[in-house]
């Protein structure tokens, strides 16, 4: 079943643009995620002990925005639109 959620979701979607902009709304108060994941956990904090300056946040944040544009390219565009209004 997960699978074909997955091929289903990467095709075009219609956007809800009222839910969206809620999305967007929270998204700029609370940006923070969590998530469990012991496997991530360790490759992500092996790199932070052996690399300089090395963020966990960043590397995370764009591993996640990368696949989320892959699956919905339209929405990623219309959302990065949406939150670029509501940072000015």
């Amino acid at each position: 079943m997960i699978n074909n959620m997955k091929k289903s979701a990467r095709k075009q979607i219609k956007v809800d643009e009222k839910r969206l902009k809620e999305a967007a709304e929270r998204a700029l108060k609370q940006p923070r995620l969590a998530f469990y994941s012991p496997l991530a956990s360790c490759i992500l904090n092996y790199w932070k002990n052996v690399v300089p300056r090395y963020s966990i946040s960043d590397e995370l944040a764009r591993i996640v925005e990368a696949e989320l544009r892959s699956r919905w390219p339209g929405l990623a565009v219309k959302a990065d639109k949406m939150l670029r209004r509501g940072r000015r």
